[in-house]
This record gives structure tokens, C-alpha cells and sequence, in this order.
């Protein structure tokens, strides 16, 4: 086999290419999704909200009522609402999508796992020195059933 040929197969092999990863780039993201969760330097996060805000692209939705920002890797998921559950299992927010990532950069972060950067003080409170595994992104908050004692019949 020729080497142009073996390069070429091997080339195909290990890029996948961008519209092999569901939904596109440009849509919303499928929830819930779990993966890796970093944060943006301080105050940015908060520019980029207030740019948004000037320009209608996203809803009013300051602390506390949100209990932060984060961006993803989608523009479908601008002013979207989401929650995160943390790998301890504590859900919190919501948070307010309002920002994304570059469609250049889009593939190269979802194949590394990334799904959302928070703001600065998210992460401060976290207490986070980089990257943070294992999170869920969620649509909504998580709702736990309230469950009732069992009584069986002669016992009292």
C-alpha cells in the first residue's frame, strides 16, 4: 500500500469530522449531558452578559434569580437556563447561558469532553483550580419524590 494511501486512511480514521457530532454546532444541546466543566478569568463572564443583555440576545436574569453565567459550546443554548449537578450530586442554579464556543473551536472541545465554562465567582465558590469532571448540565432541576414511610398492616 502506497504511503499517500495509508496517511489518507489514517487521516479519516482519527479526525472525525465536524457533522458526525449530534446535534450541529449551531443547534441546542441534547440534555442532560455530562462532562468537563472549566471557568472563565474574572469579571469576563459578566462583560459578555451585560453585551448580550444590550443587545437583546439574552433575558435579564441578574443574581440571584440566576445564580450565575456560564457559556457552552452551542449559540442554541444562548439565554437558555440551565442547572448543574456537581459529581457530588448537589444541583445548583439556574444558570444562564450567555455565551459559546467558536465553531472553529467546537469539535476540538466537544471531543475533549468539555460542555460549559462557568463565571469566575461560580468557580471561586467551588473553589475550583482547573478543570471539574463528572458534571451534569441539566434542563431543569432535579426533582426528588417524596416518599411515605411504609406501614404495614399489625405493625404500630
Amino acid at each position: 500500500m502506497p504511503l499517500s494511501v495509508l496517511l489518507l486512511v489514517l487521516n479519516i480514521l482519527l479526525n472525525v469530522p465536524a457533522q458526525a457530532i449530534t446535534p450541529p454546532w449551531q443547534q441546542a444541546a441534547r440534555l442532560p449531558v455530562t462532562g468537563e466543566v472549566t471557568f472563565y478569568a474574572p469579571g469576563v463572564m459578566e462583560s459578555v452578559y451585560h453585551i448580550r443583555l444590550e443587545r437583546a440576545q439574552v433575558p435579564y436574569c441578574d443574581r440571584p434569580a440566576c445564580v450565575g453565567y456560564i457559556a457552552t459550546l452551542r449559540p442554541g443554548d444562548l439565554g437558555r437556563k440551565v442547572w448543574l449537578q456537581l459529581p457530588g450530586g448537589e444541583v445548583e442554579g439556574p444558570f444562564l447561558v450567555v455565551d459559546y464556543a467558536a465553531a472553529n473551536d467546537f469539535t476540538r472541545l466537544a471531543r475533549r469532553g468539555l460542555i460549559a465554562e462557568v463565571d469566575n465567582m461560580t468557580a471561586r465558590r467551588w473553589k475550583m483550580k482547573g478543570p471539574l469532571y463528572g458534571v451534569t448540565m441539566l434542563a431543569q432541576p432535579v426533582k426528588h419524590r417524596t416518599l411515605f414511610p411504609l406501614i404495614l398492616r399489625g405493625s404500630r
